[in-house]
């Protein structure tokens, strides 16, 4: 390889070759927005309707690598060709950037979960009166009500490009895709004064965007490095023996997917384990393999030693009280205490936006004028919570809190790259009530805390910390960052009513009822969660022992970083311990473990240089699973049944 990526320095300075121009450019971002209705079709597909692949789950996206893949094959056809019309390695990535965000947006924990929110509240009033109650808490035009509509929806056989159904759902997918653009127009406001702060100043390597980079990079030499076509040769025949396999039972499987180890622990303490899945994705391998050591080691233990409590809680029967020992409150307080540190660690940069405005010019914007968009959207925000009932100062209390998780998945992308960052379940709608209780809170703000569930439920596929590599990549190689911002907010917008088109077009036509994964699952879960609140079975007044849990992972949180700024060679990363939090720690602490042992012989038996030269053996496991993925993901697509997993199953 021309250079490694192991060695690739944070602010690249921009390709000599000629190759590499153009750089972001409008027929990009169009082409870009032509892809993004069909590849939320396909992620759709695939996570609601044939179970899987999931590749929004995953912190790098394998059908984005998989679509800038085939991109990049037929470029090189069109350069043969006629040169002239060919793609830049700019254009490139801006279109893989785009549709990264588009599957965020249209993944599992996007904004199509309001798709099924929306009409929730008629399908269980239609059922059972005594939803009207809780349905009604839900303004009516966030929401529908009526059931005739939405029969389609829910039972199928119908289609969704009808104009009483499109005039039903037009002003409530209407805000909801405003209220969507605002939170990213301020996430990205947000961006470009802490990509000035990570990128700049403090020199953050940003390792998911190395293997895009590298596959674009016309100088570069991955393409012509055998130990990256070894990765690649293995993980695609691994997938593609596995896939064959799935079709025909008789033929034995690789043992890759889950491998659920609680069979073997039947007996207490050691059955309140609950889930110990086992699994051997060469993805996370891969993507391990690019973390520190001390992330590594953090990541699997622990996820152990959160397991380890469980355990010793049913020992002493501390698990009587619910929830006990509270991993999620750990987690959320431990996140919380990563927030407020980075935004301490940047308070230089907000400081020099006001006192030198002139010379803060991030080019996509000046610093001061993210610092005054981020504000404005803010407010915004604020206010489109309050127009819909919240109480103003609950509304931008919620946003805060969303947007300093968002701060925190940005920053663990930016730093250190792990295969995954869910922080499940510790959003202002779980946290604010177990703080407070809910015991004399108006239902109009009941309501709206619920139907926020759509954005707080998990952060696997948030598209914040794309945008911030989109904006890394574009000052790495000395395009236009403005451009580059362009494209994020265009894809934003198209990416989420494409999302809740491809939902919907499906939705009408199978039945979410009866055909999609979890397609009433996650809106029961906010309408159970909304009745527990108005009956006063659920969080009505504070949780002292789930505070003192927040307060705890606050302070190991920080008293880890304090360690670790002051000793050299500190094994326990306070990244690990807030990752370690999640569900989707699960799928990855055995792969993550592998990485670790590899990684620690690798430096010291062979240095940095060995580590160097059999990187791109393990950027080739990457890219060969996200193909092997993405084409039996695309086998599904066209013959409509389900195919091997490749991620989650």
């Amino acid at each position: 390889m021309a250079h490694s990526p192991g060695s690739m320095p944070p602010n690249q300075p921009p390709s000599s070759s000629p190759l590499a121009r153009p750089g972001i450019t409008a027929r990009a971002i169009v082409i870009g927005a032509l892809i993004i209705p069909l590849n939320a079709f396909w992620v759709v597909r695939l996570e609601r309707v044939l179970f899987g692949p999931y590749p929004s789950t995953i912190s790098l996206f394998p059908n984005a690598v998989f679509v800038l893949l085939l991109l990049i094959v037929g470029n090189a056809v069109v350069r043969r060709r006629i040169p002239r019309v060919a793609l830049g390695q700019g254009e490139l990535l801006t279109i893989y950037f785009m549709v990264a965000v588009s599957t965020g947006l249209a993944g599992l924990d996007g904004p199509a979960m309001l798709a099924q929110i929306v009409p929730h509240g008629a399908w269980l009033t239609a059922q059972a009166e005594r939803w009207h109650r809780v349905a009604e808490t839900i303004p009516a035009w966030l929401a529908i009500r009526d059931f005739d509509v939405v029969r389609g929806h829910f039972l199928g056989n119908s289609t969704f490009a009808y104009w009483p159904h499109l005039r039903a759902w037009l002003v409530p997918l209407g805000s909801w895709t405003l209220l969507v653009v605002l939170l990213l127009w301020t996430s990205m406001c947000l961006n470009v004064v802490l990509r000035k702060q990570w990128q700049d100043r403090e020199r953050l390597s940003f390792p998911i965007v190395w293997l895009p980079l590298e596959m674009s990079d016309p100088g570069g030499g991955l393409w012509s490095n055998r130990l990256m076509w070894a990765g690649f040769a293995f993980a695609a025949c691994l997938g593609l023996y596995n896939g064959i396999a799935f079709l025909y039972p008789s033929i034995p499987m690789v043992p890759v997917g889950i491998y659920d180890l609680t069979p073997l622990l039947t007996t207490k303490p050691w059955d309140a384990i609950d889930w110990l899945p086992t699994t051997l994705y060469p993805l996370a391998i891969g993507l391990g393999y690019l973390l520190p050591t001390d992330l590594l080691f953090s990541c699997w233990f622990f996820f152990l030693a959160f397991k380890g409590q469980l355990v010793v809680s049913n020992a002493f029967a501390w698990d009587a009280t619910p929830d006990f020992p509270f991993i999620r409150e750990q987690g959320f307080g431990a996140v919380m205490a990563l927030a407020g540190f980075y935004v301490w660690t940047s308070r230089t940069v907000f400081a020099e936006a006001w006192a030198r405005p002139s010379a803060s010019d991030d080019g996509a914007m000046s610093t001061r004028a993210a610092l005054i968009g981020a504000g404005v959207g803010l407010v915004a925000c604020t206010a489109f919570l309050s127009v819909a009932g919240m109480t103003w100062w609950l509304a931008l209390t919620v946003h805060v809190m969303y947007l300093a998780v968002v701060v925190v998945v940005c920053r663990v992308r930016a730093e250190l790259g792990p295969p995954v960052h869910d922080f499940h379940f510790i959003g202002p709608d779980r946290m604010l009530p177990r703080i407070f209780g809910v015991e004399g809170w108006r239902r109009e703000d009941l309501g709206m805390m619920a139907t926020l569930w759509a954005f707080n439920r998990a952060h696997r596929g948030d598209v914040q910390p794309v945008g911030l590599e989109a904006l890394t990549a574009a000052h790495r190689r000395g395009w236009e960052p403005r451009r580059m911002f362009t494209a994020i907010m265009v894809a934003v917008v198209v990416g989420t009513l494409g999302a809740f088109w491809a939902h919907e077009t499906q939705a009408y036509a199978l039945g979410t009822s009866a055909r999609f994964n979890q397609g009433v699952g996650q809106a029961q879960e906010v309408f159970d969660k909304l009745s527990g609140w108005l009956e006063g079975t659920q969080d009505s007044r504070p949780n002292v022992p789930a505070v003192w849990s927040m307060a705890g992972g606050a302070a190991t949180c920080l008293a880890l970083m304090v360690v670790r700024m002051r000793t050299v060679g500190f094994p326990f990363h306070p990244i690990g311990f807030a990752v370690a939090s999640g569900w989707s720690i699960h799928l990855v602490w055995l792969p993550l473990m592998i990485a670790w042992a590899v990684k620690i012989l690798v430096m010291r038996y062979g240095g940095l240089a060995l580590y160097r030269r059999l990187l791109p053996f393990f950027l080739g496991l990457i890219l060969g699973d996200c193909v092997q993925g993405s084409l039996w993901g695309l086998a599904s697509l066209a013959l409509n049944m389900r195919m091997y997993n490749s991620f989650g199953a």
